[in-house]
Order: structure tokens, then C-alpha cells, then sequence
């Protein structure tokens, strides 16, 4: 019995590892995705980076409903299979996997290929649609790629996959960046340029794709391709045996593929959905406007220097939130509610810190920021505006996680499919009264009701606690002193860089702005007894007696003028 305990805990422990191992490889892959962003606006042009941003929404959209839900549907029966010893069964399951994904890429693939230019036509942007040709060629790789990370992942193998997500990436932005040096040098046209770089989709998908596909040196095996068993040892004697599995038909199979696929593919669907909006709607809303083809476009490429960085912050908050799956779904499995509870109400609390610290930094900062990655401040008006949404896209994202964790995988996609519609009405009514800024306000309103409707749908299903009065006037205290710190810090280096190099002078201002703010938002939730130690050993890397601990105490204790071992706290 110890031996068999022993053997789930160590089992048990390599899927978290792996799961993490994943995790993380997804969060670095979106950064390097994310970061790409700056030199393509830098050195292409708000132009060109703006028919990058309207096309890659579009081009996303296509690849998540082309491979969306197969993986997740591959991992399942394929672990299945796995624990059945049924190893056929799990080599035919992949086999109809690829051929569905492979029929299905190829479907998108021609669908983009002719229908390109009523694409482009729709977004108002008729020079797009060479870019949306060449995009969509990943789809003819991607989708292959994704049912063999699904069969590893099935197999509890996650090195090859999270290799293949960084090396896709790497691929994609190392071939975009060769591409945007080619077309800069040789002056091509901002068209042509978009759909250069936009090759690199396809680049990434098959560098993916081929190393999902590479041999294994060790184990001798021939890629993806699994062998059957052919000896077992009982007793220290070795003895072949025959296993017989009754295979499903094949119907049957394509249609529990489907079941299980089909409602991940519509969850997935959604996330792209915001920026799909914005790519239809505000370039064809600015024409309307009086605006040209190229001014319009430009115009959604100053829009998307915010994107950006908002998706930067909600990337970081999505990463934290999906590591609070695990634990909340163990305590809605053991039924411990009171813990859930205090779990959720703790983490939201965080969300609101880390959202409303990005938001007002984000805010004050706009201007160096906007210069330092962006060469000018035209992004920075509506980088300021944008900023609240940061605040409620990580409320958003972490009660989604919440949701999720107490089995609810239906509200947060519906929550955020309505936030969805209600930024597609935003922008009919505020972008042509007041262009680009009218979208940051339609985006900072659909995340703001995406969040709302969670934190509805949370309550009813778990009894969270708001938070207490004495919590929320001791973080907008915190906040405000952080906001203060963050100004007086930028009023003072703007002028001590004044006769620096533009670029170098928002640099050297916005960098140390954001450390200071960092500190000082830290520091103030100590010293208000909105954190105290028992809060922040709750944290990854904050356990007690670690580093980081030991020099959380002694700012506690200098804050809060008590001793490093005092166990009291006015956090409430």
C-alpha cells in the first residue's frame, strides 16, 4: 500500500511538472510573440504594423478553429488508451486525428486563398489581402503539429511539446525579422512588407511541425510513431502476451473526437474575438470618416502600440491564474467551500493589486514608454487610456481561472463572447465621433462588463466575501502613494534627461519608473497592513525563511515599527 501511495505521489508530482513545464513554455512563447511587436512598428512603420495586427487577428481566428479542441481531444483518448495498454488504439486515434486536422487545414487554407480579397475587402483594408494569402499557409502545418502535441501531452510527455511551442515561435519571429530587413532595405511597399512578415506564420508552423515529427535518439523510435509491446516480465520470467482490444468504428471514434473537441473549440474561439473586432471595424469606421486607406490603417497601428502592452499585463495575469486551477479544483473535489472561498477572495484581492498598479503605471508612464519602444509619443493618449483596462482584464482573467476551478467552463467564454458584442456596439458609436481613443474606451468598457459577469457568475457559486473597508481605503492608499512615487520619479529623470538622446531619455525615465513604482506599490501595502506575512507566503517563491522572506520582514518591521518575529499584523 506505501509503495502504491508512494507511486501515485510521484506520479502525481511529474504531472504537475510537466503541466508547468507547458505553462511556462506557452507564457514564453506569447512574450517572444508579444515583444516581436516593437521592432516590426520600429523599423516597418505604424503602416505596416498596423496590417500586421489586422491580419494576424484574422489569421489567428482561422488557425484556432482549424486546430482548437483536437489537442485537448487527442490528450484525453489517447491517455485512455494509454492506461488501457491499448497503444494500437492510441496510434489509430492520432491517425484519424491528423487526417481530421489535415482536412480541415487544408479547407481553411483554400477558403483563405480565394476568398482573400472579399476579406479584405470586409475590414476595409483592400491591400490586406496578400497578407492573408500568405498566412495562410501555416494553416497546411499548424494543425498537424497541434494533434501531435495533443498525443504526447496524452502520453504525459510534455518536453516535446512545450519545445516545439518555443521553437514555432522562435522560427516564426527570427524568419518575420529576416523578412522585415529584406523589405526595408529594398523599399517595398507597406502591403508587400505585411505580407512578408506575415511568412513567418508559416515558418513557425512547420519548424513545429518537424520537430513533433523528429526522431528520438534514445528510445530509437521514428518520430510521433509508436510500436507495440511485445514482452511483459512476471515473476522475473520474460513471457509474450497477446492483448486483443475491441476497436470502435470509425465513426464512432471520429464522433467522440468531435465531443469533446468541439466544446474546447468554442471556448477557444472566443479569446481571438476582441481583436478580430477591432481589425473589421475601426480601419472601415475611420474611412467612413473622411480617413484614406493608409492613414486609417496607420492610425489602427498607433491603436495596437497599446494592444501591445496591454497584452503584456493580461498575459502575466493569465499565467498566474491558470496555476490556481490545480488547487481550487482539489477543494471543490474534497468539498472544502470555506477554503475555496477565502482562496478566491485572496486572489482577487491580488488581481485588483497588480491590475490597478499596471494601470496607474502603465497611465503616468505613457509617454516614455511610447517613445522608448516606439520612437514617438502618438501611441501614448491612447496608452493612457487604455490603461484601466489592464485593471479589469486581470480581474477578468483570474475570476475566469476562478470559475474554472470550481468546474465551470461555460460562463467565462459566454461572459466574455457578451463583452465581446457589447466592444462591437462601442465601437460603432464612439470610433467615427472620436477614432482610435474611442476604441481604448470601448476596449477598457468590454473588459471592465467581461469582469463584471464573472464576478456575478463566481457569486453564485461560491460565497466570496467583498472586501472590507479597511482593506480598500488601505489599498487605494498604497496605490496612491505608489502613483506619486511613479510621477515624482518621472517629472524628475524627464528632466535630467532633457538634453539626452530622445529615445535614450524616455528609456532611462521609463525604466526606473517602473521600478520605483514596483517598490513604492510594495512598500505601501506593507506599511498600510494591507499585506502582511502570512498574505505573502501564500505567494510562489515567498515561503517562509526564503530570501525574499527574510527581506519582506525586515521591511515590515521598519514599516510597521515592530520586531522581524513579531507574528502580528493589522492586515485585515
Amino acid at each position: 500500500m506505501r509503495k502504491e501511495r508512494y507511486g501515485q505521489r510521484e506520479q502525481g508530482q511529474a504531472i504537475l511538472k510537466g503541466a508547468a513545464l507547458l505553462g511556462g513554455a506557452a507564457l514564453v512563447s506569447k512574450l517572444i510573440g508579444t515583444l516581436q511587436k516593437i521592432p516590426l512598428q520600429n523599423f516597418g512603420g505604424d503602416e505596416v504594423f498596423g496590417l500586421y495586427s489586422a491580419v494576424y487577428a484574422f489569421a489567428v481566428l482561422w488557425l484556432t478553429l482549424a486546430a482548437a479542441g483536437l489537442p485537448t481531444a487527442v490528450s484525453a483518448l489517447v491517455a485512455e488508451r494509454e492506461a488501457e495498454g491499448d497503444e494500437l488504439g492510441a496510434q489509430r486515434i492520432v491517425r484519424w486525428s491528423l487526417g481530421l486536422l489535415s482536412v480541415s487545414g487544408l479547407i481553411a487554407f483554400t477558403a483563405l486563398q480565394l476568398g482573400a480579397g472579399l476579406f479584405s475587402e470586409w475590414m476595409g483594408v483592400p491591400e490586406a489581402a496578400s497578407a492573408i494569402r500568405t498566412s495562410s499557409i501555416a494553416l497546411l502545418f499548424a494543425p498537424a503539429a497541434a494533434a501531435l502535441r495533443g498525443y504526447r501531452q496524452g502520453q504525459m510527455s510534455m518536453l516535446r511539446p512545450a519545445v516545439s511551442q518555443l521553437i514555432e515561435q522562435s522560427a516564426r519571429v527570427a524568419f518575420m525579422l529576416m523578412m522585415l530587413g529584406i523589405a526595408v532595405g529594398a523599399g517595398w511597399s507597406g502591403p508587400a512588407t505585411a505580407a512578408a512578415v506575415h511568412g513567418g506564420l508559416a515558418a513557425g508552423a512547420a519548424a513545429g511541425l518537424i520537430v513533433m515529427l523528429w526522431p528520438e535518439k534514445s528510445s530509437g523510435k521514428a518520430g510521433v510513431w509508436i510500436r507495440r509491446k511485445a514482452a511483459a516480465s512476471t515473476s522475473g520470467n520474460t513471457t509474450t502476451k497477446r492483448m486483443f482490444y475491441w476497436q470502435e468504428p470509425r465513426l464512432a471514434l471520429v464522433k467522440r473526437i468531435a465531443g469533446i473537441a468541439l466544446p474546447v473549440a468554442a471556448v477557444s474561439v472566443v479569446a481571438p474575438l476582441f481583436g478580430l473586432i477591432d481589425a473589421f471595424t475601426i480601419p472601415r469606421l475611420l474611412q467612413r470618416e473622411g480617413a484614406d486607406a493608409v492613414s486609417a490603417i496607420s492610425q489602427f497601428g498607433v491603436y495596437n502600440r497599446g494592444i501591445a502592452l496591454l497584452q503584456l499585463v493580461l498575459m502575466a495575469a493569465a499565467g498566474a491564474a491558470a496555476a490556481l486551477v490545480p488547487a481550487l479544483t482539489t477543494e471543490r473535489v474534497r468539498g472544502d467551500d470555506a477554503a475555496a472561498a477565502e482562496r478566491a477572495a485572496f486572489t482577487l484581492r491580488l488581481a485588483w493589486w497588480f491590475g490597478g498598479a499596471a494601470a496607474a503605471g502603465l497611465a503616468l508612464l505613457a509617454v516614455p514608454v511610447d517613445i522608448a519602444l516606439f520612437a514617438d509619443d502618438n501611441g501614448s493618449a491612447v496608452m493612457a487610456l487604455l490603461a484601466p483596462a489592464a485593471l479589469f482584464g486581470a480581474l477578468q482573467a483570474v475570476s475566469g481561472a476562478l470559475l474554472q476551478g470550481r468546474g465551470d467552463l461555460r460562463s467565462p467564454a459566454v461572459n466574455l463572447a457578451a463583452a465581446a458584442v457589447f466592444k462591437l456596439a462601442l465601437n460603432a458609436a464612439l470610433v467615427p465621433a472620436y477614432g482610435i481613443t474611442g476604441a481604448a474606451a470601448a476596449m477598457v468598457a468590454a473588459y471592465a462588463s467581461a469582469a463584471v459577469l464573472n464576478a456575478l457568475s463566481l457569486r453564485s457559486r461560491l460565497a466570496v466575501a467583498g472586501p472590507s473597508l479597511a482593506i480598500a481605503w488601505r489599498s487605494a492608499a498604497a496605490l496612491a502613494f505608489m502613483a506619486a512615487a511613479v510621477a515624482a520619479t518621472g517629472f524628475a529623470l524627464g528632466a535630467l534627461t532633457h538634453s539626452l538622446p530622445h529615445r535614450a531619455g524616455a528609456l532611462l525615465t521609463a525604466l526606473p519608473g517602473v521600478a520605483v513604482g514596483l517598490a513604492a506599490f510594495a512598500a505601501g501595502l506593507i506599511a498600510a497592513g494591507a499585506v502582511g506575512p502570512q498574505q505573502w507566503r501564500e505567494l510562489p517563491g515567498l515561503s517562509a525563511a526564503s530570501r525574499a522572506d527574510v527581506w519582506l520582514l525586515r521591511l515590515h518591521a521598519a514599516l510597521r515599527r515592530q520586531t522581524p518575529s513579531s507574528p502580528h499584523s493589522r492586515e485585515g
